[in-house]
């Protein structure tokens, strides 16, 4: 956080702090984390074998180290002005009066100086009451054990940090602020009130390490938000959440006794210090926090609900149970209405990391849901309206929780609308009808709902009055899909007019034009007419139907009307020349049956013909067919789909394709004949062979040789 955007902010008292690196080291002590997800409260029996928690191998508490330093005047530099004296760096007692209350003092700035061992958690902090303006406190460190308090080339930029206010509204200290490894750090209060403010002290927390610390797994990385709907009610899945007892809690410190209030929304924190930690370094940055609220400033607990880290692991913060509404100590005036949220850093000019962000999203949408409040709901506490999901500084004096991480809360209540949403929704099976609360129907599919007038729910086979009651919420988190429709073309490119409760399946655009029904459709997932029974196809004669199971051919003779065709046939005749498409086995067994297809045709008006490699031969001036002959009654659409040969002969010469046998037809034989009989037969005119297949062949008993 920028001085230039808090003194643009604040009227609250400003808070200068120092944004340094740190890194940790380990001391015994912090209980050990099992590599499976979650951790929960060792004291929170709402908790205990719930979904995103883990059992913890131990229970062992790291004791974290206080040393609190008075303030005094600070000396005049050269030229008059206030410089930072070689402050007295003795700890002295928390309760011990602070400098004394005379004129003289009035404006002088105040410094402490102490050393610092191993990590680092800084905070100011004082006792008698102050106005908003009256005091200024900056904070500065060093990486030089030997640096003198008033050698400014030893020391880093003095920095500022927001006043953090007690759960009684009380301007009593600074929040906390991560310095890390370093050697010093330095306090410096000004202002009107520097001289009367009493029990100032500069307070130095080693929170302690162990080789426990570690061992908190990172979550893999999301590639999309996702979850489901819980037994008890429609929430996303509980993300995981390490324990107090996974950061080594030491529970002896812990005097508040935890009280219940109403959650209604989200407050987002960021904490003071630095960016640059390491996952081992979590643990001991959450017990110095934990230190400094319960100890120094007497809370009593940690004030925060929930902490994220960069590396996107979400922490039990405030004691009280995760799955409760326990009140925190995070946003004044709002604290009973809220859960409070801090991701650990500093985010008003670094970019939080995309893996604390996903681990907000997925603890609020979870905790939010529990609540039964919707992540990008606009919600009420204490008389201000908020969204569900926002910044501590929408409700205070700050900018926390910093520019980049506020610039994302919408982001987080979308994401987090969302897995709400998937939750929410109904778990029915695609194809099924549900009603809203006033009587609006729609089809589920694929999470989307397809709104349907009950005459296109008849067509499915429905009910209005069957169809699955729905709350508005369930309703809400179905996407809005097409108005349903009795045509429906399926995701693999398949068309069903639905009628009566049966799908009609439809050989193509010009058969379902011909039926004279509708063309219009809605798309949807196979799976959504599944259930749906087969009904009479939609088809048009003169085509050819393949059944998408078997692959079988089947031709159109008339109406729906059809005859097999076999493989030979189909590849080496005209009948392989005419249109081709695929429908259903369930729809191809509801088609009237035909005789197969042999290439002999018959007519209703008595004509006959046979099927030759050049089209339709008239032969019914040849005689009657034999009886033992297998014919197909064709239809004018198939008779004017396949090329006609012109005349009726009373010679028919025919050969089988691959053989020099001719034949002539008499009486619906096949009689031998040697081409110079041929010629004889038809006046000494040589007359045309036609050609035709084996099993047309077959449908013309060999009779005497001419």
């Amino acid at each position: 956080m920028t001085p230039a955007t808090r003194a643009g902010r604040r009227t609250a008292v400003t808070v200068l702090v120092g944004l340094l690196s740190f890194s940790l080291v380990a001391v015994p002590g912090a209980q050990a984390v099992p590599a499976s997800p979650g951790a929960v409260a060792a004291d929170s029996s709402d908790d205990a074998g719930a979904p995103g928690a883990a059992h913890d191998r131990s229970a062992e508490p790291v004791e974290a180290t206080t040393e609190t330093t008075g303030f005094s005047p600070a000396a005049p530099a050269a030229g008059g002005s206030p410089a930072s004296p070689r402050a007295q760096d003795a700890p002295r007692a928390r309760d011990s009066a602070g400098p004394p209350d005379r004129p003289e003092h009035a404006g002088v700035p105040l410094e402490a100086t102490s050393d610092v061992t191993g990590f680092g958690v800084v905070g100011v902090t004082w006792s008698s009451p102050v106005a908003h303006d009256a005091l200024v406190v900056e904070v500065r460190t060093s990486d030089d054990a030997g640096a003198a308090p008033d050698d400014d080339g030893a020391w880093s930029a003095w920095e500022r940090v927001d006043v953090e206010p007690s759960p009684r509204g009380d301007l009593d200290g600074t929040e906390p602020v991560v310095v890390g490894e370093v050697a010093r750090v330095q306090a410096r209060v000004s202002g009107p009130s520097a001289g009367a403010v009493r029990d100032l002290g500069l307070t130095v927390i080693d929170p302690g390490t162990s080789p426990a610390d570690d061992d908190v797994p990172v979550p893999s990385e999301e590639t999309s938000p996702s979850g489901r709907a819980v037994a008890a009610a429609p929430v996303p899945d509980r993300p995981t959440i390490a324990s107090r007892a996974a950061w080594g809690a030491d529970e002896s410190i812990m005097t508040w006794t935890p009280r219940q209030g109403d959650v209604g929304g989200a407050a987002i924190h960021h904490t003071a210090g630095t960016n640059s930690y390491s996952e081992s370094q979590v643990p001991g940055i959450l017990r110095g926090i934990y230190s400094y609220h319960a100890q120094t400033r007497g809370w009593g607990d940690i004030g925060y609900n929930f902490l994220v880290d960069k590396f996107g692991r979400i922490w039990e913060g405030r004691a009280g149970g995760v799955t409760r509404e326990t009140v925190g100590a995070h946003a004044r005036g709002y604290n009973s209405g809220s859960t409070g949220v801090s991701v650990l850093g500093n985010y008003e000019t670094a970019t939080v990391s995309n893996a604390a962000v996903s681990a907000v999203v997925r603890l609020v949408a979870w905790k939010l849901a529990l609540h039964g409040v919707a992540a990008d709901d606009s919600i009420s506490i204490a008389g201000t309206p908020l969204a569900a999901v926002f910044g501590h500084r929408d409700v205070g004096s700050t900018a926390c929780p910093g520019r980049t991480l506020y610039d994302r809360l919408g982001e987080i209540r979308r994401r987090a609308r969302a897995l709400q949403d998937v939750a929410a929704r109904p778990d029915l099976k695609d194809g099924t009808f549900v009603a809203r609360p006033d009587g609006t129907v729609a089809m589920v599919e694929r999470g989307r709902k397809h709104v349907a007038w009950c005459g296109v729910v008849r067509a499915f086979g429905g009910r209005c009055a069957d169809a699955v009651a729905v709350s508005w919420r369930e309703w809400n988190a179905l996407e809005p899909g097409k108005r349903l429709r009795k045509t429906v073309e399926t995701h693999d490119g398949r068309v069903f007019r639905l009628v009566d409760g049966k799908k009609k399946e439809t050989f193509d655009e010009a058969a379902l034009a011909e039926s004279g029904l509708g063309t219009k459709r809605t798309r949807l997932h196979a799976s959504a007419v599944e259930d749906v029974p087969y009904g009479w196809p939609i088809v048009r004669p003169g085509v050819v139907v393949v059944n998408r199971a078997t692959g079988n051919h089947r031709l159109v003779v008339t109406g729906s009307r059809h005859g097999y065709v076999n493989r030979w046939l189909h590849e080496n005749s005209m009948v392989g020349q005419l249109d081709h498409g695929g429908l259903d086995r369930g729809s191809v067994r509801r088609m009237p049956g035909a005789a197969r297809t042999t290439g002999v045709v018959q007519r209703r008006n008595g004509r006959s013909f046979v099927l030759t490699q050049r089209g339709l031969l008239r032969i019914d001036r040849t005689g009657d067919l034999h009886g033992s002959a297998t014919t197909q009654h064709w239809g004018y659409a198939l008779m004017q789909s396949v090329p006609r040969l012109r005349g009726a002969p009373e010679l028919v010469a025919l050969r089988k394709k691959g053989s020099g046998q001719i034949y002539v037809l008499e009486d619906g034989l096949r009689r031998p004949v040697s081409k110079q009989r041929l010629t004889e037969l038809n006046g000494g005119q040589k007359p045309r062979v036609h050609v035709i297949l084996g099993v047309t062949q077959r449908q013309f008993p060999i009779g005497p040789s001419l």
